[in-house]
């Protein structure tokens, strides 16, 4: 892709989901775009979609919803192989070249073996071999030897391939000598091309070759064979090694639309499990080990394959997607990578701000915008529908931190690119979200305020803005009381403190409030300044230690010192670990001791009534953590019950 050519994000749909708008909709029809309209990403609602218009023989209206798909997720590849398959099932070839032409070539070009498999059943379809004889061969062939080298070498499941490939040869029916010897140089050429690369049933197919060699001649088969031997060794070990490595990876497509579920089609928001992104992870880190010994444009297009496996089985998972794109050296193809990434993943901070980062080192500033716009609108709308839906307090909550997240970055970025006109133009777009984000917009514009005009007025103005809207938030009083601290404006503090403690109900953060006043006067102020607050607050609270109190008013640099060298029985904090790291060993060391005898104390506190024999016994036994994968591989049923039947609950 040049870098004129820049991918732009879609805003202009007339609905969150992208599908146009259709009247006379039934309640069917309605209710399954009503989850697409709630979860723009829901892969399985427009699937839904697409079966229902099959259903009923609306098959532009299926494709309609299948593009929207692949605008969405184009490299995902089951989708399409999902739609070549309906399309070849209805004999739509001329529909089919087109799409196999859109996703199998271009910069989005598909590698995924179930999707040039199911190109090579379009070829195989319309070129017969009995009525098109050695001209259709030809052409089958070619594509056979094409998917060969687009996926089939670098797919460790890849022994339906190789099978129907050695099958199609075995039945060619030579009419003559010279198309027999043909037919078996292009076996024995396949035999070493399949038999030097790590697959399943590699030692079946061997056995299948040294049956073969011999049928053919038993005279040269030794010399065949011993030719081939090392490489099939090798590759057999290396079969074995990633499978090993790779165990309890799960790779799951749906073969049909009555098959797709949440066991083999990617969620967005349900939660993304870490040890299959870590699997992923760890087989890309094997291949980049080169154990094969290929050149490096062997090996690059080898690693690219897993990556973009690895981005197809974990659609959401922004890590995945960034250490793909972070492998890609070249800058476009890096950016086009991301802007994908990004049409699936609309909400995900970490992609959107690497795009921008791209966008951003090309001076476009105007696709910058764009990013964060889209990212924000998406949040905004998630915000919007888990509000009407009345979910959970805590993950709206969360939402509103993310969405002011983003918009933080955003703001910063804009002053990092254009100015400070330009972060103030996004910060007056927050405004207008008074309700929706959480304070931290007003704490980062007050001292990107302050650091680039060294003035504290405008930044305490902004504060001063959200105290409005914050004024019963201790975590944002504590923030505007740390700015002022900062500046050094004693009478504002003071008044900020004296207004705050009448309108916070939280005891908790009212706590901390008077402990930082109190530890501000310590450092400030004067000695009767800091008895008066001390006996404001055990007035409050009566049931606090009174040394606590003292610790907190001599920390030094944010450390309990008095805590960690004398009563280091109070320290519940990590920070005296690092003394112990600074003053040797042996403090540590006797540390760890004292760690250990009080948590055997607590132990032993917490057991009583428990008989001793099996408290020991709980001692010994393995923590969960060490049991990643199942101990047993699940047998051929087991596996299609999970991937492609969705089990009643038990609801």
């Amino acid at each position: 892709m040049s870098s004129a050519a820049t991918p732009e994000l879609s805003l202009g749909d007339t609905s969150q989901s992208g599908l146009p708008e259709k009247k006379n909709v039934n309640e069917v029809e309605s209710g399954i775009r009503q989850k697409i309209e709630v979860n723009p990403a829901d892969i399985l609602a427009y699937l839904e979609l697409v079966q229902y218009y099959e259903s009923n023989d609306a098959f532009a209206e299926a494709r309609e919803v299948y593009k929207k798909l692949h605008e969405k997720f184009p490299a995902y590849s089951p989708l399409w192989t999902l739609q070549l398959k309906g399309e070849l099932q209805r004999d739509e070839f001329e529909f089919v070249e087109k799409m196999l032409a859109q996703c199998l070539s271009g910069e989005l070009a598909n590698n995924d073996l179930p999707l040039w498999s199911t190109y090579l059943d379009y070829v195989r379809r319309r070129n017969n071999l009995i009525t098109g004889g050695q001209e259709a061969r030809a052409v089958v062939v070619k594509a056979f030897d094409l998917v060969m080298d687009k996926c089939a070498v670098f797919e460790p499941r890849s022994s339906q391939f190789w099978n129907d490939y050695l099958s199609f040869l075995e039945q060619w029916k030579p009419v003559n000598k010279w198309e027999e010897q043909q037919r078996l140089d292009m076996l024995r050429k396949l035999y070493k091309r399949m038999l030097s690369v790590p697959f399943d049933n590699i030692e079946k197919m061997w056995n299948r070759y040294t049956e073969w060699e011999q049928d053919v001649n038993s005279l040269t088969a030794r010399k065949f064979i011993g030719e081939l031997s090392s490489e099939y060794m090798k590759a057999r070990s290396l079969y074995q090694e990633w499978s090993h490595m790779t165990k309890g990876l799960r790779r799951s497509y749906p073969v049909s639309l009555s098959t797709a579920n949440k066991n083999n089609v990617p969620q967005a928001g349900e939660g993304m499990d870490p040890s299959q992104l870590q699997i992923w992870l760890s087989w890309i880190v094997w291949e980049k080990e080169n154990k094969m010994s290929l050149s490096h444009d062997q090996l690059h297009a080898r690693i690219t394959y897993v990556y973009k496996q690895g981005v197809q089985c974990m659609l959401f998972a922004a890590e995945m997607w960034y250490d793909y794109a972070m492998y890609i050296q070249d800058v476009s193809e890096r950016q086009q990578i991301l802007y994908t990434a990004v049409l699936a993943n609309s909400d995900s901070p970490s992609l959107t701000f690497k795009l921008a980062e791209c966008y951003e080192s090309d001076n476009k500033v105007d696709e910058v915008k764009r990013c964060f716009e889209g990212c924000t609108q998406v949040l905004q709308h998630k915000y919007q529908t888990m509000t009407n839906s009345r979910q959970d307090d805590m993950l709206i909550f969360k939402q509103r931190k993310k969405l002011t997240f983003v918009y933080c970055v955003y703001m910063n970025t804009m002053k990092r690119l254009s100015g400070l006109s330009a972060a103030r133009a996004v910060f007056g777009k927050c405004r207008k979200l008074k309700r929706i984000l959480t304070h931290d917009i007003y704490i980062e514009n007050a001292y990107l305020e302050f650091q680039n005009q060294n003035d504290y007025k405008t930044a305490c103005k902004v504060l001063e803005l959200g105290l409005k809207y914050f004024q019963t938030d201790p975590v944002y009083v504590n923030k505007y009381l740390d700015f002022l601290i900062l500046v050094n404006r004693d009478s504002q503090i003071k008044t900020l403190f004296e207004t705050s403690v009448e309108h916070i109900q939280d005891l908790g953060g009212l706590k901390s409030i008077y402990k930082k006043m109190i530890s501000y006067e310590s450092k400030f102020g004067t000695l009767q300044n800091v008895y008066s607050l001390e006996k404001r607050f055990f007035e409050r609270f009566p049931q606090e230690n009174m040394i606590e109190i003292l610790t907190d008013r001599y920390k030094i640099q944010d450390e309990n010192m008095i805590k960690q060298l004398e009563l280091n029985y109070l320290d519940d904090d990590d920070s005296a670990h690092d003394l112990a790291d600074l003053t040797g060993s042996s403090l540590k060391r006797a540390r760890d001791t004292q760690d250990k005898s009080y948590s055997n104390k607590r132990l032993k506190r917490g057991s009583a009534g428990v008989p001793e024999e099996i408290v020991n016994l709980l001692a010994i036994l393995p923590k969960r953590q060490y049991f990643k994968v199942p101990l047993l591989d699940p047998q051929s049923l087991i596996n299609y019950l999970n991937d492609q039947v969705e089990l009643p609950s038990n609801k």
